[in-house]
Order: C-alpha cells, then structure tokens, then sequence
C-alpha cells in the first residue's frame, strides 16, 4: 500500500493500517501502524458479513467509512476483501485495510471542520459499497459516490488513485494467504489463527494480572467530563472498564462511537 499509492497521506506519512481477519471477521495479525484503525476494524469487516455475506464472490471488494460501522472518522476508508477457497464457494479469510485519504469532502478541506454538528458535512458518507465486483472496478460508480454527496470530494482523481493502491494491497494479501493454505491446508492455517488468538488472550490476561485497580477523571476544553474506572478480578485474571459519570453525547463532532471505544 505504501509502495503504490500517491497521497502524501498514505506514501509518506504512513497513515493506513493492513490487517487479516478469519472468517467471522476476528482481528488475526495486523501492521503496527495506527491503533484506531486496528481496533475498530473488525466490526468494519463484520459489517460486510452482515450485509453482503451470503451474496459475497470471488473477486468482490467492498468500501466503507461510516463511523457507526466500525469507522473512525470519514477520511477513513476501509476496503475489505474476502478470500475464498479454491472452489470459490466458502469464505476462508478477509483481509483489510483501512487508509487515510487526503480528502473525502465536507464544509472544509481535509474533511475535519472544526464545527460540524452532522456526520455528513465531514464528508462522503459509505456504506458498504461495492468497490470491486467478481473482478470489474466500479470505477464510474465511486467517482459517482464521492461527488453527488451534498459536500462531495474535492479531489476524486486522488481519491480513485489511493483506492486502487489499497484494493492492490488486499490482492497481494489475498494471494499470499491462498499460497498459505496451499501449502499447509486452509484447516490448518484456521487452527493456527485460533493458536493466536489464545496466544494473545493469554498474553493480556497475564498482563491484567499484574495491575492494581485505578480511576481517572479528566475535564475537556469545554467542560464534559471523561471519567473511566478500571477494576481487577485477579482471579479470573479480567478487567472491568467503566465509564460511568462520563459525559453524554456532544452536539459537536468530538465523540467516539462503540468500535473506537
């Protein structure tokens, strides 16, 4: 992705995130670049098993953004490919990425305006779209989406030229995994992505094990509250996140839906 893609955003600074999923849409392995898109981009690809699942096929990639979908904010755009098995009937792994385009529209440039009250003037709003069907690139279609939106991109050249760099880099990994599960047995590599996902439960339950109980109180530029409570069950070696006296929603756009939490 850093290799083919154009904007200072993603070549230069770095700003997307690639990670495998297994087939249920559970975060596997990703590159450590940026947390906020590694976190929440598992309910983006569960979004698209929701939606698409049973009519998803070969080739097929699919975008999104929208924050209550496993997004962060718009300028956010997660592609999403499903990776089949040779028969090209079952779905054995996804891959993901999720970069950070220059710009998606919005009242201002760069889709971050300062004092918007309304998802929709950040930007283009995407929803599960079909970027790629059985191969074919909705090219026409994407340039469509990002342009007829209310405050439409200002550069859909840069943004189609980052996109194709992000469906590129889920075809590399794609072709990887398939070269994987060739070589060792799809069973096989599924057992070991269930291996890493013990692995790293067991990882964090011995780190929570060695914590103390603790609580944080902060108050933000304009006066809400951020509270969280942390609680330690060292028995069962589980923590207890609360965010109890927290600040309700705000009227503007500085809140974090579930997936960012």
């Amino acid at each position: 992705l850093q290799n083919t893609s154009t904007s200072v955003n993603m070549r230069e600074r770095l700003d997307f995130s690639c990670a495998i999923f297994d087939a249920a849409g559970h975060l596997i392995a990703n590159a450590p670049h940026v947390p906020v898109h590694l976190g929440a981009m598992g309910e983006s690809v569960q979004t698209v098993i929701r939606s698409r699942g049973a009519t998803l096929q070969p080739g097929d990639v699919v975008v999104l953004n929208n924050p209550f979908n496993g997004g962060t904010h718009l300028p956010d755009l997660t592609v999403v490919t499903p990776v089949f098995d040779d028969a090209g009937t079952s779905i054995l792994f996804f891959v993901g990425n999720r970069g950070h385009h220059a710009d998606i529209g919005g009242t201002t440039p760069g889709s971050t305006p300062p004092h918007s009250t309304q998802l929709i003037e950040e930007g283009v709003v995407i929803d599960d779209f079909l970027l790629v069907a059985a191969g074919s690139f909705h090219e026409t279609q994407f340039r469509e989406l990002l342009t007829r939106a209310p405050y439409p991109a200002r550069n859909p050249d840069m943004n189609v030229a980052d996109i194709k760099a992000q469906i590129a880099a889920n075809a590399c990994g794609v072709r990887e995994l398939k070269k994987l599960a060739a070589r060792y047995g799809s069973e096989v590599v599924a057992a070991y992505m269930r291996h890493v996902m013990d692995n790293g439960e067991e990882s964090i339950r011995c780190a929570i094990g060695a914590l103390k109980d603790g609580a944080f109180d902060y108050l933000m530029d304009d006066g809400s509250p951020l509270r969280v409570a942390v609680s330690i069950d060292h028995q069962a070696r589980a923590a207890t996140i609360d965010f109890t006296g927290t600040g309700a929603q705000h009227a503007g756009n500085f809140n974090a839906p579930p997936a960012v939490v």
